[in-house]
This record gives C-alpha cells, structure tokens and sequence, in this order.
C-alpha cells in the first residue's frame, strides 16, 4: 500500500461545511420557533438533536487532526475554527432551553430581529468557510467575515434598545428579569458568530 504525505484537504473543508450547515439548521429552525411564539419540549429535542450531531463532527475533525501530519491549515487553526463553529450551535441550544425554562410565550419583534441578525451571520461564515478552499475566493471571503462584524454591531444596538425599553417603567420585576437574560444570551450568540469569523480572518491573513 502507497503511503502519501499529502493531505486531503477537501475532507477538513467538507467536514467544516457540515458544521456550517448545522448552525443554519440550528438558527433556522430557532427563529421559526420565535415566530411562532411558543417554544415546545419536541423543540428542544431537535436543537439537541442537531448539537449532538455537530458535536460528532467536531470530534471527527479533532480525530483526523491528530493523524494527519500534513494539513491544509495551521493546526491551531483547524482546532480553533472547528471549536467556535460548534459553539454556535451550543449557544443556540442555550438560549432555546432558557426560552423554555422563563416560558416564553408571544412574538417579541426586536427579538425577532435579533435572530435574522444571527441567520444572516451563519450564512455569511457558512460561505466564508466554502472560500477557505481556494485563495483566488479570499476577497469574497473577506467580505463575508467583515459582514458579520458588522451584523453583531447591529445587533449590541438592538439589546442595547430592548434591554432600554423593559426598563422603561412598563413592565414588572419578573418579565424584565427574564427578557433581560434572554437579549443579553442572544446577543453572545451574535457574538459567537464574530469569533468564527475573526477564526477566518486570522486564516485568511496567514493564507495571503
């Protein structure tokens, strides 16, 4: 049998892809459950459901890293990539088991907002990471990993509205507890998204 030092890099990347599309998964499937205005114990069960199944991923990548003497990226930076992606989806089980521990029931407009924000910035990280394989893709990478800085921005400005506004006198001591926690856990998943993406930019600055 050959013995090739080469590796095969398209198997981090696919891996890396697999983690992207479960955070879309994980945030899609979230915001359908704001929208809808109640969180159920089934919705749970499948946010965990796709935490677990990225959690395999995440193993598989730090399993392959450690056999592959060649990579197509620093190491530190396959681990660290493939760590914060997951954080993603860990984050979004957080804040749909708090949703169901305080019972929230209602459509929240701002919080609404606060989602699309989130499924804005784990698409452009899930079409940054698709760049990572081809250098000649860096611009448009670039732009995709500044986009969710810029997506996390909005995002401290909407807690930091919501987070005014349940102060404004008009609610009680328990409803602004409560929806504090929840503004102020949405928005580390924000930025959450803000770390994979300087995880990409500090790719992209070695890569160039």
């Amino acid at each position: 049998m050959g013995f090739s030092l080469l590796p095969k890099e398209y198997e981090f990347f696919n891996m890396f892809d697999k983690l992207s599309a479960y955070s879309i998964s994980a945030s899609k499937f979230l915001q359908e459950i704001v929208e809808r205005g109640c969180i159920r114990e089934d919705d749970i069960v499948k946010i965990k459901e796709i935490e677990l199944a990225a959690d395999k991923v995440t193993y598989e990548i730090f399993e392959k890293l450690n056999k592959t003497f060649i990579t197509p990226l620093d190491r530190e930076d396959i681990h660290s990539l493939a760590h914060e992606l997951d954080s993603i989806i860990d984050m979004v089980l957080k804040l749909s088991n708090l949703m169901k521990i305080y019972n929230i029931n209602g459509i929240d407009k701002k919080f609404v907002e606060v989602l699309k924000l989130v499924d804005s910035a784990v698409y452009s990280i899930s079409v940054a990471i698709k760049g990572l394989r081809n250098n000649k893709s860096f611009t448009s990478v670039k732009e995709h990993y500044i986009e969710v800085d810029r997506l996390e921005s909005l995002g401290d400005q909407l807690r930091n509205e919501a987070i005014a506004e349940l102060f404004s006198g008009n609610y009680d001591a328990v409803y602004i507890m409560k929806w504090k926690d929840i503004f102020q856990t949405a928005e580390k998943l924000l930025d959450q998204c803000d770390d994979v993406a300087k995880v990409i930019e500090t790719i992209i600055v070695k890569q160039a």
